[in-house]
């Protein structure tokens, strides 16, 4: 907290009129974090249908990671105490962006796109897949170039979201 205070211009004891601790200061960089990164996603409804829209929300989760690697690791990556729970909290709707992919899932099992499944276990497998690719670029499984990555990324969720068709 006296980083933050020093790096900020504040005394640490006016941080902590703030904030109670250092979880709370996480907490709150993570909601502007996920603020962020549902801007992001909302790029998805320039797509006109659901399949085209899941396909620009994982393009739009790795454009966050690759444009915001700070906000991407502690939203993403770092242990909060109030992290949202799967199920419990996804399927309670307490995911914003959760939420957003959860619906386009929907629309595509209604649509008969989508194999009739759980939406939300089917989105859990999306975000999971994308994620887990995502992790492995920045962990330099893939080499350090973004722009050979991308490719083969976006072929994977191509792969995948071909496999839940109907």
């Amino acid at each position: 907290m006296r980083k933050v205070a020093d790096a900020v211009g504040l005394t640490a004891p006016a941080i902590y009129r703030h904030y109670k601790g250092k979880d709370a200061l996480l907490d709150a960089i993570a909601e502007v974090g996920f603020a962020v990164f549902e801007t992001y996603l909302g790029r998805m409804f320039a797509a006109r249908n659901p399949i085209r829209r899941l396909e620009a929300a994982a393009e739009a989760y790795l454009d966050f990671a690759l444009d915001q690697p700070q906000l991407y690791e502690l939203v993403f990556l770092t242990s909060r105490r109030n992290l949202r729970r799967f199920p419990r909290d996804f399927a309670a709707g307490r995911s914003r962006t959760g939420e957003m992919l959860r619906r386009q899932v929907e629309e595509c099992m209604q649509t008969g796109a989508f194999a009739a499944d759980d939406p939300l276990e089917t989105a859990l497998s999306l975000w999971a897949h994308a994620h887990g690719l995502v992790v492995m670029y920045r962990t330099g499984r893939f080499g350090p170039h973004a722009d050979r990555f991308r490719p083969l990324y976006r072929r994977s969720i191509r792969r995948l979201l071909k496999g839940l068709q109907a």
